[in-house]
């Protein structure tokens, strides 16, 4: 009798439950219905900005690709150097046509027209461009005999500590102009860090090359 009444009593509190829910439900489904339209929203919102992001991406991929066909093409058609600069004027990807254009017109022996090129790659992103960009500087006042605004340029470089740049190249370009001004000792220096500490490095043989060379004469 008392498993009899108890199973009543249970039922009964499902149902005033039940009837309870369905009641807040009622005076409250404006709320419900707002609060499902937010959700879905919501969704919306996030699907919309990665399909954005992914349209976005797809586009400076095809400008990137564009730049490069066109840098390839230099040599046969120099016409293109004026369509780098009409990219290079637009968006982001336009750094990347400024760094080309000045490696070309350094190839051409216009080092004026590079030096003014690769001064538009700003440093408000230091990303592998800027700092490819900054190199090639520094290689031009090396030419030019510049030696103190090149090894400026190498120790800015270095002090940033980028991830993704060679920095044995930038330490050995350093030691080269440190060389160059008569400072050897220091350059020596330079030359064997490039030795000892980037022996996988693409510049640790010339390195080890300009050590036997200048302690052969001290």
């Amino acid at each position: 009798m008392k498993r009899t009444e108890r199973k009543h009593l249970k039922e009964d509190e499902f149902a005033s439950g039940l009837q309870r829910f369905f009641d807040f439900f009622t005076h409250n489904k404006n709320i419900f219905f707002i609060a499902l339209g937010l959700v879905a929203l919501g969704i919306l919102i996030f699907l919309g900005v990665r399909f954005l992001q992914g349209q976005g991406l797809d586009k400076q991929g095809q400008v990137e690709s564009r730049i490069l066909e066109l840098y390839n093409g230099l040599d046969k058609e120099p016409g293109n150097a004026a369509k780098l600069e009409e990219i290079a004027s637009r968006g982001q990807s336009g750094r990347l046509a400024f760094l080309l254009l000045g490696d070309y017109w350094v190839s051409q022996g216009n080092s004026e027209r590079a030096e003014a090129l690769l001064a538009k790659v700003k440093d408000n992103l230091k990303d592998l461009v800027y700092y490819q960009a900054q190199d090639l500087l520094g290689q031009i006042y090396f030419q030019r005999k510049d030696y103190d605004k090149a090894i400026e340029i190498y120790k800015a470089i270095q002090a940033d500590e980028p991830k993704d740049y060679p920095l044995d190249e930038v330490i050995f370009r350093q030691a080269e102009a440190l060389e160059k001004k008569g400072q050897k000792t220091e350059a020596l220096t330079l030359y064997k860090k490039v030795q000892d500490e980037y022996i996988e490095g693409a510049f640790a043989y010339q390195a080890s090359q300009k050590v036997r060379q200048l302690e052969s004469k001290s």
